[in-house]
């Protein structure tokens, strides 16, 4: 299957060409013009990466990235900003906010930005029929919050659990901080002892072979490890 990118760009020509350029490359490529309409696409065909402009008339891009990380249905979604205002201020927000990557644009060398494209494309979880398949063995619902190993039945998860393991799915292999999680799922509302209690109760209901794969990286945080998965 083609990968489906959504472009969320004002600038006609801007767009037209990602557009083009995606779809030669063998992306199903789709554009919105603002802000408003760029999250309602995302939502309904829910792509495997979003290309976000900032400066967008109404909703900015960054309104933008907060709706679709606070929403079940596109969080795992990769988030690339391609913006003309490349301040080190805007590079921080854009992290801030959970984008994956930051380039400025124009775009120059329209390989790199394909790299660039591919890199977030192979990072991103497949999402097969509204459930986020990640590595191809574990299987998210956002709809129902449940979690199972391919072929295995699904575990119902509490939505702050679900979450953890969504942000960790999102980025497999990848050491996420307390901090991460406290922001991301808490909202800044906890300690890190409660993400400590709450990754150990995550690990329990997953089961043995499930709650191996969420490792403890000491005086770090934690990792998704799918290998352990696929054993």
């Amino acid at each position: 299957m083609k990968p489906v990118i959504a472009v969320i760009e004002d600038d006609p020509a801007q767009r037209q060409m990602m557009l083009e350029f995606l779809g030669h490359k063998g992306c199903e490529a789709h554009g919105a013009e603002n802000g408003q309409d760029g999250v309602a696409l995302v939502v309904k065909l829910r792509p495997n990466l979003v290309i976000l402009d900032l400066q967008l008339p109404g909703l900015d891009g960054f309104g933008v990235c907060r709706l679709l990380k606070a929403d079940r249905r596109t969080r795992s979604v990769p988030i690339l900003i391609l913006t003309a205002n490349a301040t080190p201020e805007n590079h921080l927000s854009a992290v801030q906010f959970a984008a994956d990557h930051f380039l400025a644009k124009p775009v120059v060398d329209f390989e790199e930005f394909h790299r660039w494209v591919r890199a977030l494309l192979a990072r991103a979880p497949a999402v097969v029929a509204g459930r986020v398949v990640a590595g191809g063995v574990l299987v998210l619902d956002p709809e129902a919050h449940t979690a199972a190993l391919v072929g295995s039945d699904p575990v119902a998860l509490p939505p702050k659990l679900f979450a953890i393991l969504s942000e960790l799915a999102r980025r497999p292999g990848e050491v996420l901080d307390r901090t991460y999680f406290i922001d991301r799922v808490w909202h800044n509302a906890v300690r890190d002892r409660e993400v400590d209690v709450a990754v150990s109760r995550l690990r329990t209901l997953l089961g043995p072979k499930a709650g191996a794969a969420l490792v403890s990286v000491p005086g770090r945080g934690y990792r998704l490890d799918l290998a352990k998965l696929a054993a």
